[in-house]
């Protein structure tokens, strides 16, 4: 395979996307141009830039993107802390994996955003209410992907490091965890979809500030250009923050087939 070819196979999905979005904001603009949507409710892409602009040069996207952020980066660390250590617990004591598995099943069901009236009375008005629900949220699928990836641990390699006398806290260290690593970086990645969803959520229910609150006033305004600006950020921010945390794991696990599948997606784009 010749390089230019495999360039060209490495460009092309990369600009297949770039091109389906740039044919949707071209169809998005002629429909707002012929009046095709509803007048106000819906913003031609020249007003929301112009809303972009105008939030980015007050600053008044990025204080309120940082709250967001920051709140999202607060639970999201607290959910992995919690939910890593009692997912591989759960997978090594079998008592303990009976005593939590309920409380997990039917934390798992409950729309966590229904705790914000009982935690606001505890904690406040976002801040640490914001972070306590999104901690809960992320912490769940972390539980459950790092008890599938102990559980899926092949038996060969356990046998062998107890058979060289490994200690039960190196068994889990030096082998349960880098075995468990996959799975447990698919817990992440799918906790900091769930990360965002809420801490937006949150911040529309009860904040001071954040991205939801900023979407939620613009809303009520009726400024939908604004609205829409606030989103498309978001929504680019969203899509930087997935990329990185891919091409972390790449890294991470570069020693893994894994890792290795992701390496060669990105190099073919």
């Amino acid at each position: 395979m010749t390089s230019a070819l495999a360039a060209r196979q490495r460009c092309l999905p990369a600009l297949t996307g770039l091109l389906a979005v740039a044919v949707l904001f071209v169809a998005w603009q002629a429909a707002a141009s012929a009046h095709w949507l509803a007048d106000g409710f819906v913003p031609s892409l020249a007003d929301i830039w112009l809303a972009t602009l105008h939030l980015v040069r007050t600053g008044e996207i990025g204080l309120n993107l940082i709250a967001t952020l920051r709140a999202g980066a607060w639970g999201l660390a607290a959910g992995i802390l919690t939910g890593v250590p009692l997912g591989l617990t759960m997978a090594l004591l079998p008592v303990f994996d009976r005593i939590v598995t309920p409380v997990v099943r039917c934390t798992y069901a409950l729309p966590k955003t229904t705790l914000i009236p009982l935690l606001v009375l505890w904690f406040g008005v976002g801040g640490a209410t914001n972070v306590i629900v999104i901690a809960i949220t992320a912490a769940l699928p972390l539980i459950v992907y790092s008890l599938r990836g102990a559980r899926e641990v092949p038996r060969v390699l356990l046998w062998s490091a107890r058979s060289l006398g490994t200690s039960r806290a190196g068994l889990l260290w030096r082998v349960v965890l880098p075995a468990a690593l996959p799975q447990i970086l698919t817990g992440v990645r799918v906790a900091l979809g769930f990360t965002l969803l809420v801490a937006i959520s949150c911040e529309m229910i009860v904040a001071n500030q954040g991205i939801g609150k900023l979407i939620g006033q613009y809303g009520d305004q009726g400024s939908y250009d604004y609205l829409f600006a606030a989103l498309f950020v978001t929504t680019v921010v969203a899509y930087a923050l997935d990329a990185s945390l891919r091409w972390s794991t790449g890294v991470l696990l570069r020693w893994h087939e894994s890792g290795q599948r992701v390496q060669r997606g990105r190099r073919h784009g």
